[in-house]
């Protein structure tokens, strides 16, 4: 089993277009060199196929936010009961990166057994991670618009 930690890793990874580096939930200054796992044109490819998911018509439209392109994937899966076959309760999970034109950060949501009647990625996971990464993103853009007093840069 894929805990959701692993799983951050690999969508970090996808964010780095293929550079794999250690796990921090801190900043990290200098950035860590790390290593290329994968080709950065395939995984170019990778983040445009996720985009089409959070657009109209995708099954995670509901995780879209409003003027930033998110690249995601979404999830359903069946749970196992104790005597191994299927049973009537699920995983929902959402995981991807944003901005998919110069990603910046890794996420993913996961709701273990949804009890609101739905149970798809697309409908249970996709509006937390939308809520969640749209804050995040939000944060960061105040955040790189502020000096140190607080008050906002306007290049003139």
């Amino acid at each position: 089993m894929v805990t959701p930690l692993q799983l951050a890793r690999v969508y970090a990874t996808i964010g780095s277009y293929g550079i794999y580096r250690p796990l921090s939930i801190t900043k990290v200054d200098p950035p860590v060199p790390g290593e290329r796992v994968f080709p950065e044109s395939l995984v170019r490819t990778v983040v445009h196929m996720m985009e089409s998911v959070a657009l109209p018509g995708g099954g995670g439209v509901k995780a879209a936010i409003k003027g930033y392109r998110i690249a995601i994937k979404t999830g359903t899966a069946k749970k196992v009961g104790p005597d191994g076959r299927y049973i009537n309760k699920y995983i929902a999970y959402t995981a991807g990166v944003a901005p998919a034109s110069h990603p910046r950060f890794a996420l993913v949501v996961v709701i273990n057994d949804p009890q609101a009647g739905k149970y798809y990625g697309g409908a249970v996971s996709a509006p937390v991670f939308g809520a969640i990464m749209g804050g995040r993103i939000a944060h960061h853009e105040h955040r790189a618009g502020c000096a140190g007093n607080g008050r906002k840069k306007v290049n003139l």
